[in-house]
């Protein structure tokens, strides 16, 4: 599995010098940062502090922008489509929340980035 999901992202990140020799180890501190804003976000609600959710909730849509847009769509195949669909989500949720105060979503990308990141969390152990 770790070849199919280096082909998703490998292409982009491995062309730069990133001083990291592991493409795997970058997304996976990507997608940790996504799920800490996510649920700084909603931790931020929960206080009532919805300035201070919407500026994580707009880095955490970065974030979700950075790595759908880091995907190879040409050589990724289904995992790379049912990425780009997870990730465009993500930004779904959080551009509406930005934008409209719309809240519903926040959890189901919470989840979502849960479920992503403990995906990689087993590809960068087996990796280590």
């Amino acid at each position: 599995m770790s070849n199919k999901l280096n082909k998703h992202y490998g292409k982009s990140l491995n062309e730069q010098s990133l001083g990291i020799e592991d493409p795997k180890l970058i997304i996976f501190e990507l997608l940790n940062g996504l799920h800490k804003k996510l649920e700084i976000t909603l931790v931020n609600l929960d206080k009532g502090n919805a300035n201070e959710a919407k500026k994580n909730a707009k880095k955490a849509q970065n974030i979700a922008f950075a790595l759908r847009t880091a995907l190879d769509h040409s050589g990724g195949g289904e995992i790379a489509e049912n990425l780009d669909f997870l990730y465009s989500h993500i930004h779904l949720a959080t551009d509406k929340f930005i934008k409209h105060d719309k809240k519903n979503m926040l959890d189901s990308a919470l989840f979502v980035s849960s479920e992503i990141l403990s995906g990689w969390k087993g590809l960068v152990n087996k990796i280590a």
